[in-house]
């Protein structure tokens, strides 16, 4: 019986010491001071997206009555974590002349599905500096382009046929990311328009991160990039991490 509970104990011991703990970090990123009123987008072409821009607002820096930034990209720099590839490709589509979403997350060795959803032509011109670059036109919905993207980059995606149109694209290297204003509770997306009228304080969640040292940065296209800084997270709990918009420097033009 003695020789059957030590082999037990060692056993639960073993398992004990082979378990990752995990936690979260969460936060809040926030806008000091008034946040500038959005522009109207001026929409000169096509009819189809005339009339679907009717009012629309830049989507370029969308800031909540509670102080909230939308569309902030927080992300852990992590020394040797493996990105996990979706089953299924996430998909940029265009929508009533504007990129949907505006900016989408994905991991390193992804391929993207891009595709339109309108009447009209677009091109899809990506500035992509580490990835492939393409310059595609699609005439119309009912094919999917795949991009697959291989490194860490923020890319800005234009259309050459309709000025007003810009999206990105955020490759990350890991599975650690989260997005501020991105989907609702029920995982829709959230319209910049809601979000500005909305009380969001910009909150963010990094689910699931394994016990550890790591770097933090944040991204805004707007805005800039925040400085990455060391942050650790322990086996006993969770972590809050807060960024304002004065933690941001948007790099200089070249």
């Amino acid at each position: 019986m003695k020789t059957v509970m030590a082999l037990a104990t060692l056993s639960f011991f073993i398992f004990v010491a082979g378990l990752v703990y995990a936690g979260n970090i969460t936060g809040t990123v926030m806008y000091d001071g008034d946040a500038p009123a959005r522009p109207t987008l001026s929409v000169s072409k096509d009819q189809h997206c005339i009339d679907s821009l009717k009012s629309a607002k830049s989507e370029a820096l969308v800031v909540s009555k509670g102080k909230g930034i939308k569309n902030v990209v927080v992300y852990l720099r992590a020394r040797g974590a493996k990105p996990t590839t979706p089953a299924k490709n996430p998909v940029m589509d265009q929508v009533d002349c504007l990129y949907v979403p505006h900016v989408l997350v994905v991991t390193a060795g992804t391929t993207v599905d891009v595709q339109s959803s309108d009447p009209v032509a677009h091109n899809v011109h990506s500035h992509a500096k580490k990835n492939e670059a393409p310059n595609w036109q699609i005439p119309g919905p009912g094919k999917a382009l795949p991009l697959k993207l291989e490194k860490r980059e923020a890319i800005k995606f234009t259309c050459d046929i309709h000025n007003w149109m810009t999206g990105y694209i955020f490759v990350v290297d890991n599975d650690y990311y989260a997005v501020t204003g991105y989907r609702d509770a029920k995982g829709k997306w959230v319209s910049s328009n809601s979000y500005e009228a909305s009380s969001d304080k910009g909150a963010y969640t990094i689910s699931d991160v394994p016990a550890g040292k790591y770097r933090i940065q944040a991204w805004h296209e707007e805005l800039g990039s925040t400085k990455a800084k060391a942050v650790e997270v322990a086996a006993s709990g969770d972590l809050e991490f807060n960024f304002t918009s004065a933690d941001f420097k948007k790099k200089s033009a070249k």
